[in-house]
């Protein structure tokens, strides 16, 4: 008699382990943030810009940051004065810009269209540099002599770090 050999058992189909893949996405987690706390630790913290708070690039934030929330609101104020005044010559700027892009576009093209358009821009950045030199000494104006002297500190302080940071790039001969 023939006989038939018996099938081998089946291997239980293997199940994905959740918890290894959860436990190693986790670990990419967390080597993602210690490696981005160790760059921000080891890079210190982004340089300071100069624009900002409605053109008042004299007044830097962290001279602000350093105040006491009362003092710093009163401050503000002099920022909320000039709001209007720098929202409306950013808008005119926009659209000084705009009319540069026409007169680009523009055929039969027309460079004393350009000339003017470019002009009223320029004129425009004056305007606003300007009047956010007023709202700086409205803000200086109202300053203690303590807070005038860390306004300084600050300044120079954020002119030393702009320094150091066109050092590190390579000069063109």
């Amino acid at each position: 008699m023939s006989e038939i050999a018996p099938a081998a058992p089946k291997e239980p189909a293997r199940r994905f382990n959740w918890l290894a893949a959860a436990l190693i996405v986790s670990l990419a987690v967390n080597l993602l943030v210690i490696g981005a706390a160790a760059a921000r630790y080891y890079a210190g913290s982004a340089p300071e810009r100069y624009q900002g708070m409605g053109q008042m690039q004299i007044i830097p934030r962290k001279f602000l940051g350093e105040m006491e929330r009362e003092r710093k609101m009163e401050l503000f104020g002099v920022f909320r004065d000039y709001r209007p005044t720098f929202r409306d010559g950013r808008r005119a700027m926009r659209e000084d810009i705009l009319a540069i892009a026409s007169a680009l576009e523009a055929e039969p093209y027309d460079g004393e269209k350009l000339k003017q358009a470019v002009a009223r821009f320029s004129g425009r950045g004056a305007e606003l540099a300007a009047t956010g030199g007023e709202a700086a000494l409205a803000l200086i104006g109202k300053l203690t002599p303590g807070e005038r002297k860390l306004l300084a500190t600050h300044i120079r302080l954020r002119e030393d770090r702009g320094r150091e940071g066109r050092k590190q790039k390579p000069e063109e001969p």
